[in-house]
């Protein structure tokens, strides 16, 4: 999971097709943490979905602009350029579910 630098967020809300998604967390995080290494395994299972990182405290526009509510978040930019979010990681094939429909261009979450 490549993390982002500021400023990479921006580009992606406007120049990089989906589907995509990014892992919003902070450092501290204790479910930030398992929903990462959950993630990676989403990862090996999809390695051609493109995945990213972002820390919050390094980026706190990306909150306001996706008005992101808690940590962890997963943001998912579908193939219509259409943006969900999740919140819960309740299993690494649930994850994997939300991704097959952003990459089917079906409706997200």
């Amino acid at each position: 999971m490549l993390e982002w630098e500021n400023g990479d967020w921006e580009r992606a809300w406007t120049d990089e097709p989906g589907p995509l998604a990014v892992f919003v967390h902070t450092p501290l995080c204790g479910t930030c943490a398992l929903a990462k290494r959950m993630l990676a395994v989403v990862e090996q299972i999809r390695p051609d979905f493109r995945l990213y990182a972002a820390n919050l405290n390094a980026m706190p526009g990306i909150a306001q602009t996706f008005r992101i509510e808690s940590v962890p978040c997963l943001l998912v930019k579908g193939k219509d350029g259409g943006w969900a979010k999740q919140y819960r990681f309740p299993s690494v094939t649930d994850i994997v579910d939300s991704l097959d429909q952003a990459y089917r261009g079906e409706t997200l979450l």
